[in-house]
């Protein structure tokens, strides 16, 4: 049978057809593509303990607080020797994602240090967590997953993954944390649209002179961006989740509205201002550092100003600040600290020493190495009650629930007042 011009012409665009079409299907197949580990979703549960899941390094895993429920956000979490962060998803009711140390550098920066750079795949694109949100939306029925707001820490490269989230999704990116101080002021749009958490420990150098340093591009601006330090430990990463986790609580506590839409319908976070919030002059190296609402004219005086979304944040923040603190909160809950040598242990610090029952009374015990003229007991911004001189004890004292930063504050009689380290627990 002879084809003519017209009917060939005819299966050259047909098979033209074909062909594009394939490379559509192709193109859109390479798009859902993960690097090994990350699908099929694997899903964390309330057991092992966080110690055993630390020890995981070869996959991402899926936890959702209330099983069949929707959850109200999510909370990406780098998989390190912290807290445990189902604790976090639990107060929250937000899925959680943690990502062990390897898989950090498919969403960040290559580093020829970890091996898997050899698989091939793009780099520094956080379009990874979006698309396997959306994968993990449509395999556990949660459609809320692939639109619900996002807090997130990473590690040290926050400043670039979460700004490189922020841009692929603005309306997702609720708060962020951790970065490197000069890293973080390269993406300043970024923190004049997004609370924005990071620390460090502080110099011996300048705790001696009690002056702080600074680079030429490390410079305060008028943003959402909270700078901390962390006083008297020797790696700065020990402690600053806690730091970063409270901080987190209260900017979702601000942002999240009371009612969320049915699930997979996007959840429109409240307007921030900086002017709304509060401001600490984190220049000072001293055990009380300044803490005023935004608006507040002294604040004009303050040489490095960092924000905070409420005054509970802000005096979590200074008693966090302390340099040397003179006193320790020893009940109901303890301070992060080394146990044996090792950081962390059963009874240290969040995630370590359990929940405190919101039903239940309770007793503050201090153990101070100073002289105060009195000790007065807080939770965030609330005095709870003056400690008996002579037993340095305040008993019967309910907690309201959620997060809690509780210290203790020395009053000399000069006026002088030191904080000690906080002491963070859930309470529920």
């Amino acid at each position: 049978m002879k084809i003519t011009k017209s009917q060939l012409h005819i299966l050259f665009l047909t098979c033209l057809w074909c062909a594009i079409s394939l490379l559509q299907q192709a193109k859109l197949q390479a798009a859902e593509n993960f690097p090994p580990g990350w699908v099929p979703v694997k899903m964390l549960v309330d057991t092992p303990p966080w110690d055993e899941i630390r020890k995981t390094t070869d996959h991402v895993q899926l936890y959702l607080p209330n099983g069949n429920q929707p959850v109200r956000g999510v909370f990406i979490c780098y998989v390190f020797h912290s807290g445990d962060p189902r604790e976090l998803a639990q107060l929250w009711n937000f899925a959680l994602v943690t990502v062990p140390y390897p898989f950090e550098y498919d969403l960040g920066v290559n580093d020829k240090r970890n091996g898997r750079y050899k698989l091939g795949h793009p780099m520094q694109d956080m379009g990874l967590i979006l698309r396997y949100l959306e994968h993990a939306a449509k395999t556990t029925k949660h459609p809320e997953l692939a639109t619900v707001p996002i807090v997130g820490w990473l590690g040290q490269n926050g400043s670039v993954l979460g700004n490189d989230l922020f841009q692929k999704a603005p309306e997702r990116v609720l708060a962020w944390s951790d970065s490197f101080p000069n890293r973080l002021r390269q993406v300043p749009d970024f923190t004049k649209k997004v609370p924005f958490a990071f620390a460090w420990e502080i110099s011996k150098a300048e705790l001696k002179a009690k002056q702080r340093t600074y680079k030429t591009n490390d410079t305060p601006l008028e943003d959402l961006s909270c700078r901390a330090n962390t006083y008297g430990f020797e790696h700065g990463i020990y402690s600053k989740f806690n730091f970063f986790m409270a901080y987190l609580d209260r900017c979702i506590q601000l942002r999240l509205p009371k009612e969320v839409p049915p699930p997979g319908e996007q959840v429109v976070m409240k307007p921030i201002n900086r002017t709304d919030g509060w401001l600490g002059d984190f220049d000072p190296v001293s055990e009380w550092n300044p803490i005023l609402p935004a608006t507040d004219p002294k604040t004009a005086k303050f040489k490095y100003p960092v924000w905070f979304p409420d005054e509970y944040a802000a005096c979590m923040w200074r008693t966090y600040h302390s340099a040397q603190p003179q006193l320790k909160l020893t009940a109901p809950t303890v301070e992060y600290s080394k146990r044996d040598g090792k950081w962390g242990g059963p009874i240290c610090g969040l995630g370590y020493n359990g929940y405190l029952n919101v039903k239940e009374s309770h007793t503050f015990r201090v153990q101070t190495s100073s002289a105060f003229q009195k000790v007065e007991i807080y939770d965030g911004n609330q005095l709870l009650g003056i400690a008996n001189p002579t037993s340095l004890e305040l008993g019967n004292i309910r907690l309201s629930p959620g997060l809690r930063c509780l210290y203790a504050v020395g009053v000399q009689e000069n006026g002088t007042r030191s904080a000690s380290r906080p002491a963070f627990a859930i309470v529920r």
